[in-house]
């Protein structure tokens, strides 16, 4: 059975990776980037920054899917392996799968006496995806973007350039945060499975 679900996980992650990862991969190598961060939210997630007060984050940038399909295929540690050794199959390198703390909306705020608001933002565990096509000396330089055999790069940029621009790619700052055991850890709730209702504030 264990096989049998990575066979169909694999399949599955090849859909998604053609259909929803790709052409976000496409757009960011069109504008002159050589890797992406990719979260993963639910459909019912609600992102809403203060223009103001966003997030107090670092430089990098991420791009949203917006899919539970997608969020309840990573949930399992299993299917995650399937994915990264996918995306290993097609060159990427510096992969990195896990589950993150995301900013989705603001709590409140914080005045401090003489200085800026400390705004409180609500955080939701959500998995994420990391990966690299810089070239490596001494390595193989060539990436594969191609999910099936009959798309060249080409058709992929056009095909990327066909999808409309709100809905291509959504950027925004993400916490810095790799692996999921770095997260500060809540008291166990029974079971590993994602919560949709977790809040963590990064520190």
């Amino acid at each position: 059975m264990h096989e049998l679900s990575n066979d169909g996980a694999r399949r599955q992650f090849e859909f998604y990776l053609e259909e929803m990862v790709l052409p976000l991969m496409v757009a960011s190598a069109q504008s002159g980037e050589r890797e992406c961060h990719i979260v993963v939210l639910t459909d019912d997630d609600v992102v809403d920054w203060d223009e103001e007060y966003p997030p107090q984050m670092g430089e990098e940038y991420s791009q949203i899917i917006y899919s539970t399909k997608l969020y309840r295929f990573f949930k399992y540690i299993e299917n995650r392996d399937v994915a990264k050794s996918v995306l290993k199959e097609r060159g990427l390198k510096k992969i990195r799968l896990g589950i993150e703390g995301y900013p989705t909306y603001k709590e409140k705020i914080k005045k401090r006496p003489g200085g800026r608001p400390e705004v409180i933002y609500n955080y939701v565990q959500r998995p994420f995806i990391r990966m690299s096509w810089e070239k490596e000396e001494g390595k193989s330089r060539h990436v594969d973007f191609q999910c099936v055999k009959s798309k060249s790069i080409t058709n992929l940029a056009a095909a990327a350039a066909d999808i409309p621009q709100d809905q291509l790619v959504v950027m925004h700052p993400t916490p810095q945060v790799d692996e999921l055991d770095i997260l500060p850890i809540h008291p166990p709730s029974g079971n590993n499975d994602l919560d949709p209702d977790a809040q963590n504030p990064m520190p």
